[in-house]
């Protein structure tokens, strides 16, 4: 007779076991990564769409993005208006945090200036992984109001 026996299958299984532990702890690696390089993204466009709606003077005002942890807004005028149902609030994704906001003057908000696309509140904006404290992205804002991620 030939077969497997008892001990074998359960070898076979212990194994299959741990490589599909190791995949998939890899895997959410790659995720959180992913996450993060997405967020910074629709981070970096949501900045240049405020500068460029600026500098263009659409509507006759300033633009600007107003920053927490969970959540990105675009606003118009000089100040964030909380709660105004012009602005446009974008959520951060759910395995992503803004876990640091460090701005000139302090605050959270980015108002660039007419015709300029300059801003007073230059910076750095630091994005972390939920799963993967390791994976961050730090995004600077200039004060000639360009934003790039490094």
């Amino acid at each position: 007779m030939k077969g497997f026996t008892l001990v074998e299958i359960l070898v076979a299984l212990a194994i299959a076991g741990v490589i599909a532990l190791v995949s998939a702890g890899g895997l959410m690696h790659v995720n959180s990564r992913e996450a993060v390089e997405l967020e910074t993204a629709k981070i970096l466009s949501l900045l240049a769409e405020a500068r460029a709606l600026t500098i263009s003077a659409k509507g006759g005002t300033v633009y600007g993005v107003h920053f927490e942890s969970q959540k990105e807004v675009l606003f118009s005028g000089a100040a964030y208006p909380a709660g105004n149902p012009s602005n446009r609030v974008r959520p951060v994704h759910d395995d992503v945090r803004i876990s640091s906001i460090l701005l000139s003057g302090g605050g959270s908000d980015v108002v660039f200036n007419k015709f300029t696309g300059a801003t007073s509140q230059s910076g750095t904006l630091t994005l972390t992984s939920v799963r993967d404290a390791a994976e961050t992205k730090t995004i600077t804002i200039t004060a000639t109001g360009v934003a790039y991620s490094q």
